[in-house]
């Protein structure tokens, strides 16, 4: 079974530089529809999960319609294994008789008769820090709970309550009814934080809804997530010209395992952002640092998330969006023009240092068996080559923002090939088009020594830096870039 790296991120990401005190390599993951296809369909089910002790989650599964097989999901984007944390499996017929279930794989059972109903038991205390964000975990007082691996993929829809222990809660982007009951249409999108003391901010950013949940003590105040994240989606609207039709929710939470090499991980699935904080570092992160976080991650609710487009075109919602999110804090002043040289510079000695030899489409294909840093590096790098050229183009009147705008107001079709799309979005002149076909289709390597000199710009030692000399072309392009 295949699941498509269109629809997920690596934890580790590359444009946060060292002057922001965030690591190298930070933490961010999505997901925007799995595309995994249903063993046998069925109505809605009714589903109940329960914390009955530490670590664990009982869930309990009724169906319309009989079946006799389920499948868990094992892998997830680099988390494998993940299925062998189902245990005690049983299925039950319409009178409530054993329907004899074997475990034929991990995360696969199937039973000799025909059952409407399911229990089994998921062993969530012990993540495993290279597993996180992407996995549910339950330690100590709180937890994330993630559909798409807590239930059977052979679920489609589901209406479930939670049996909590006391004084906890549970906090989604999903609105529960009357009943306490959350509809769910989209299990593999959902994503439940709980625990007890969340801190929960709600309020609307130009009619969206956002909503901030926090969960432990930091440094920052607890409104303070919610003003910098409205900053960011007011920036995030005024971009794409699109606004998000749901509610929006940010989740706060320390990182339950211990993995000294990240400050932070993150993951935006559907509607919902999870934000792991290292607490060895609750004293450092400010609210600058998560807005820096949050221009990334945010922009996600968009692309791809907002976007119906098939293939792997990770290079761009990944690639891209590192740099329109790295543009996005520039903007906002959560650093400055040195900060945003310093970072790009970074990025490419990185690229220097890991020589590719794929196109950014062949690099997103296989981004899990070893195109990962060029899906985020060299596509960082293009995009930041890609917006001087509209630039020039255009005296600084033109930019790579506008093709996000484009991008939500052009009639793309549902399911269209997110490749052909977007390299068509972006050739919108014979100089993008030929730049687009040599270092998004074609593997040419960059060299920014002999790119970037014509805008003003001077590459010394892998680091970029403005010219000395400068023409007032030059000039008025870099002051449209924030110089």
């Amino acid at each position: 079974m295949k699941f498509p790296a269109k629809a997920q991120r690596r934890k580790d990401s590359f444009w946060f530089s060292p002057s922001l005190r965030l690591c190298a390599f930070a933490g961010t993951c999505l997901v925007f529809g799995l595309g995994v296809g249903s063993v046998q369909a069925n109505a809605q089910s009714r589903v109940t999960i329960s914390l009955p002790a530490t670590g664990y989650v009982n869930v309990e599964a009724q169906f319309s319609s009989p079946l006799k097989l389920w499948s868990f999901r094992n892998v997830y984007a680099s988390a494998l294994g993940i299925a062998e944390r189902v245990e005690d499996f049983r299925a039950f017929g319409a009178s409530g008789e054993d329907a004899r279930v074997k475990k034929s794989a991990a995360g696969e059972f199937r039973s000799e008769l025909d059952a409407t109903k399911i229990s089994y038991t998921v062993k969530l205390s012990e993540p495993r820090a290279e597993h996180l964000p992407f996995v549910s975990w339950l330690v100590g007082d709180r937890g994330v709970l993630m559909f798409a691996d807590l239930l059977p993929i052979d679920i489609e829809s589901v209406s479930c309550n939670f049996i909590l222990p006391a004084g906890w809660s549970a906090e989604s982007s999903v609105t529960p009814d009357a009943n306490g009951r959350y509809e769910v249409s989209q299990p593999e999108k959902a994503v439940f934080l709980v625990g007890s003391l969340l801190n929960k901010q709600s309020n609307r950013v130009a009619g969206m809804p956002l909503e901030t949940v926090v969960s432990g003590t930091w440094s920052f105040k607890d409104d303070d997530p919610w003003k910098v994240a409205a900053r960011v989606m007011q920036k995030n609207l005024e971009l794409t010209g699109f606004r998000l039709p749901g509610k929006s929710v940010i989740m706060i939470v320390p990182l339950p395992a211990a993995d000294p090499s990240s400050r932070w991980k993150a993951e935006t699935r559907g509607s919902t952002i999870v934000l792991l904080l290292n607490p060895a570092y609750r004293k450092d992160m400010s609210t600058g640092q998560l807005g820096v976080i949050f221009s990334h991650e945010a922009l996600h609710l968009w692309v791809p998330n907002s976007l119906k487009l098939e293939g792997d075109y990770d290079w761009f919602f990944e690639g891209f969006t590192m740099y329109t999110a790295l543009r996005t804090a520039l903007e906002l002043k959560l650093i400055d023009f040195k900060e945003f040289l310093k970072t790009l510079g970074g990025a490419y000695k990185y690229y220097l240092d890991h020589p590719d030899n794929d196109s950014l489409i062949e690099a997103s294909e296989k981004r899990w068996t070893g195109g990962f840093s060029h899906v985020y590096i060299k596509g960082m790098l293009v995009a930041f080559v890609y917006d001087l050229i509209l630039r020039k183009e255009s005296g600084g009147k033109t930019t790579l923002a506008d093709r996000y705008r484009s991008l939500f107001s052009a009639p793309v079709a549902d399911g269209a090939n997110g490749n052909e799309a977007i390299i068509r979005l972006l050739g919108v002149s014979p100089a993008t088009s030929e730049f687009t076909k040599s270092y998004i289709e074609n593997s040419r390597a960059l060299k920014l020594e002999q790119l970037v000199p014509m805008y003003g710009l001077e590459v010394e030692k892998s680091q970029l830096k403005v010219s000395s000399k400068l023409d007032d072309d030059q000039k008025q392009l870099l002051r449209s870039l924030g110089y």
